[in-house]
């Protein structure tokens, strides 16, 4: 026992960044939404001072550069903003959450850690995913006996948050989703978000790791990932996964024994996602209809104010959804916090300078994506098709929601485009060596 101590603090004083990394992807979705980015800035420290001391410099990249521009402007757009330091905070917290970018890209290296890092948000997402069924079972045993003791909690830190929630000068709403899983985040959207962009994550695992071990486990976060889609009765993440699950189905074309892999868990969300949205709106107050039709009239009231004036076509009313949400109410009589839509929600923050630089970051991910496609002989094929399917999931169920508001949602985004980029280095071979990698090539060197 004390010898695989040794041996653990040998590995990781070579290179701590990287265990820091480990523990900040498995923790920061299972903690509430207050505490994670603390674990990812605790995390930036370690990275930086290891990174120093080995005179290495991190690199942001082509795409990570329009990023940090991107939230340098929502920075200064508090100047222009009703909200002046709020909207400023917004931007600060987005340059905040951005890290997992720069620290994913930098430090994931190899092949093996990048699968290493992808296991680690499998079992999040899997455990989340656990709580999530527990609160939609709990919630219908508990109306069945007549006890509302029997419930899991819903959201899963809600009574921890009202504590927290009460002691800030700042009017902050919360519900609880008694019908809707919530699991460890704020609402049953934001959960929806985060299971979208990981759910194609744990396929990848269940499809492709070497190991059967790691397979099987992510067998199984992909099972729990995707039921835990279905108990949030989302419409959006439906059709999301819906389509991530197509993407998966195509480029598997040619391989029968994985495509009978997959075709479980598409019975599974074909069968479920009618069932949900029937008991969604069986006892609630507002229908289908209704609640489609309300969403239009959001989206119909925010592109007004976006063309308004030449300052809103220009620069928006600035970040953060708060100044959304008082034209909504008090122009328009609608008591929504945002948008409901997440390129409808940028227009009207940040206008067409905002959505220029998007535009600019994103031809930058199309571009890694591609090269990523066609480097060495498609042996990256994989990588692509997961990043697809997970960035497809994430812009369709942006449709229907705005999916960058919270801190863990920011987290998971940067996260996932700091994998392209990491995964984009390795397969063109533009890394940057730490330790760890310098004791195995010697060791492979003293082999041979």
């Amino acid at each position: 026992m004390k010898e695989k101590i040794n041996i653990f603090r040998e590995k990781y004083r070579a290179n701590p960044g990287w265990y820091w990394l480990l523990w900040t992807l498995f923790l920061f979705p299972l903690l509430p939404e207050y505490i994670s980015p603390f674990i990812l800035f605790s995390g930036f420290i370690v990275f930086k001072r290891q990174w120093s001391k080995l005179n290495n410099n991190a690199l942001l990249g082509d795409m990570g550069k329009a990023i940090f521009i991107l939230t340098c402007y929502m920075v200064i757009s508090g100047i222009w903003s009703k909200t002046h330091i709020l909207s400023s905070l917004i931007g600060m917290l987005w340059m905040g959450c951005f890290l997992i970018y720069v620290f994913i890209a930098n430090i994931v290296n190899t092949k093996e850690k990048l699968k290493t890092a992808i296991t680690c948000m499998n079992l999040a997402s899997g455990i989340i995913g656990i709580i999530a069924v527990l609160e939609i079972l709990t919630y219908y045993l508990s109306l069945r006996e007549g006890n509302e003791t029997l419930r899991f909690p819903n959201p899963l830190y809600f009574d921890f948050n009202k504590l927290i929630f009460e002691k800030i000068p700042v009017d902050i709403v919360y519900y609880r989703f008694a019908a809707r899983a919530s699991a460890t985040f704020d609402n049953p959207l934001i959960l929806a978000t985060f299971l979208v962009i990981t759910n194609p994550f744990c396929a990848f695992g269940s499809l492709f790791f070497t190991h059967s071990r790691n397979r099987k486990l992510s067998r199984a976060c992909w099972l729990f990932s995707t039921a835990g889609i279905i108990a949030t009765t989302s419409r959006g993440a439906y059709i999301a996964v819906g389509l991530t699950l197509l993407i998966v189905l195509v480029s598997l074309t040619k391989n029968k024994k994985l495509l009978r892999k997959v075709l479980p868990f598409v019975l599974l969300v074909a069968i479920s996602t009618p069932i949900g949205l029937v008991i969604r709106y069986k006892n609630s107050s507002t229908d289908f209809l209704s609640s489609t039709e309300n969403r239009f009239d959001i989206w119909r009231f925010c592109f007004k104010e976006f063309i308004r004036s030449p300052k809103n076509l220009l620069i928006g009313l600035g970040a953060g959804s708060d100044n959304v949400h008082t034209l909504l109410r008090d122009g328009h009589g609608l008591d929504r916090t945002h948008a409901h839509n997440l390129f409808l929600e940028m227009l009207v923050e940040g206008g067409l300078i905002y959505f220029v630089i998007v535009l600019v970051a994103f031809v930058f991910l199309v571009k890694k994506l591609y090269a990523l496609s066609k480097n060495r002989n498609k042996l990256y094929m994989q990588y692509t098709v997961l990043y697809i399917a997970s960035l497809t999931g994430f812009l369709m169920i942006s449709l229907f929601e705005f999916t960058l508001q919270s801190p863990k949602e920011l987290i998971v985004f940067f996260a996932l485009l700091g994998f392209i980029e990491a995964t984009y280095r390795i397969a063109e071979n533009h890394i940057q060596k730490t330790p760890d990698m310098e004791e195995q090539e010697e060791r492979v060197m003293i082999t041979k």
